[in-house]
């Protein structure tokens, strides 16, 4: 795990407090702690516990840490004792039976959400919906509503229903942050049952 926090690497930053979900890259390696730069300043406390990830060749690294020291927007922290790849995807994926609207042109569609994450959703629909077009649509996730396109990369007929997989675009980062961390907690609770 240590090959993987090196300077210049950048992570994603989580504590307790959603506000504080950021970018950050790291500018210092020492023997048992390592420095970090947001990218937006927040309000970190030392012992304060946080969660960091990044993509690697072995797939998603997680881990807990304990803040070390608070100097303006460099954080230092301790080397976490454990750690999880979580998997190969970019970003965590969860299932999710929620039914939501996409809209293009003017003319809504019905979808229901198979499954979720950072990146784009897989949801089913009653009618075809076109491959590489750009559609309109709010999710609300917990207490936020997060606003982006759907743009559909893959699309099969299963039955009578259509099964739309695609990406997120025009997505701005906080949104894409606060479905990190809900897919995050989500994946944690359903390890836990």
């Amino acid at each position: 795990m240590r090959e993987n926090i090196v300077k210049d690497k950048e992570f994603y930053i989580l504590s307790r407090s959603i506000d504080n979900a950021t970018k950050c890259k790291i500018t210092e390696v020492n023997d048992d702690f390592f420095s970090i730069k947001l990218e937006n300043k927040g309000r970190y406390e030392v012992d304060e516990s946080v969660e960091m990830f990044t993509m690697t060749d072995k797939g998603q690294l997680y881990f807990e840490t304990i803040v070390k020291e608070v100097k303006d927007d460099i954080i230092s922290m301790w080397f976490p004792i454990s750690y999880k790849y979580l998997q190969r995807r970019e970003y965590s994926r969860i299932k999710l039976n929620k039914e939501i609207q996409l809209e293009a042109e003017g003319k809504k569609y019905n979808a229901l959400i198979i499954d979720i994450s950072a990146g784009g959703l897989k949801l089913q629909t009653d009618e075809q919906i076109e491959l590489l077009k750009k559609y309109s649509l709010n999710i609300d996730i917990e207490t936020k509503q997060i606003n982006c396109t759907f743009e559909p990369i893959r699309i099969e007929l299963n039955g009578n229903k259509f099964i739309s997989s695609g990406r997120f675009t025009n997505i701005n980062n906080y949104d894409r942050i606060s479905l990190v961390q809900y897919c995050f907690m989500k994946q944690i609770e359903n390890r836990n049952k």
